[in-house]
């Protein structure tokens, strides 16, 4: 079986409109040519990799009502499976085709990325913010992408399992929930196997998306990841980098649902992609 990749071929040489009015303080304009390449829904929205992170924002908007599923955690068992691509792929198509602001956290505080994805160098972020040290206005940065806002992780702390545990963080996701009714938040989480902070993480969300690299996680990872995070509440399982299957049809993705595997055109037709 062969590997199936989905490569970037073009960058876009353009930037975003105004995010217009919003609550943040920080306002930047993203310029899509420093954009990273994995970002696939900026630097090549037309491409097959941009179409399935479409195919994933149709199916989590069908799977609950809007007031059941407004924070989501994406995840994965080790570093180097695309949990914060995804995430941030996800955050951006989400923005751009529905009618809700999309908030999404770095709430990977050892090894935040998601700022330099976007090509931003951000003062402050959820550590200084959790600290103590500035205000929630302070470190809310819009994009200068329609509908679309960034918490950076600000910088690495000393003590990120206590600031990711601690009740400032619980009343900010209750804040962010409750407060702001129209609009998702993503969060950009640790990895699974890492470090505690998932867990704690996502005791507070109302859905979590593990990411699994099909050619570098082996099944001891991730089914030890997934008895880490039982008990929460699992959306299901997104693998990329997927073997080609046999026949005509490819499956760039696989999904497993809270029941167990689902491989193939079974997994195309009952998982996140169809």
């Amino acid at each position: 079986m062969q590997e199936t990749r989905l490569e970037v071929k073009s960058v876009v040489k353009r930037s975003f409109p105004s995010f217009g009015k919003g609550d943040s303080t920080g306002d930047v304009v993203v310029e899509t040519g420093m954009v990273d390449e994995h970002i696939v829904c900026i630097t090549d929205p037309y491409s097959l990799a941009a179409e399935q992170y479409r195919r994933i924002r149709a199916r989590l908007l069908k799977m609950a009502p809007k007031e059941t599923l407004t924070t989501i955690m994406v995840t994965s068992p080790d570093m180097g499976e695309g949990k914060s691509t995804t995430c941030l792929n996800l955050a951006v198509t989400m923005a751009r085709e529905i009618d809700y602001t999309v908030l999404i956290v770095d709430a990977d505080l050892r090894n935040p990325s998601l700022h330099r994805y976007l090509g931003l160098k951000p003062k402050y972020g959820l550590s200084e913010y959790l600290s103590g040290k500035v205000e929630l206005k302070d470190v809310l940065v819009r994009t200068g992408m329609r509908k679309l806002v960034l918490l950076p992780a600000g910088d690495p702390p000393e003590n990120p399992s206590e600031l990711l545990s601690s009740d400032r963080m619980r009343m900010l996701v209750h804040e962010l929930k409750y407060r702001y009714r129209d609009r998702y938040v993503f969060f950009d989480s640790s990895p699974v196997l890492a470090t505690a902070d998932a867990f704690s993480l996502g005791r507070h969300m109302d859905g979590i998306i593990m990411v699994v690299q099909a050619t570098h996680t082996t099944s001891k990872m991730a089914v030890k990841a997934a008895s880490l995070m039982k008990g929460l509440s699992m959306l299901g399982v997104i693998f990329n980098n997927v073997p080609k299957y046999l026949g005509n049809s490819v499956y760039p993705y696989r999904y497993m649902s809270r029941g167990g595997y689902l491989k193939g055109p079974e997994a195309a037709r009952r998982g996140l992609l169809t």
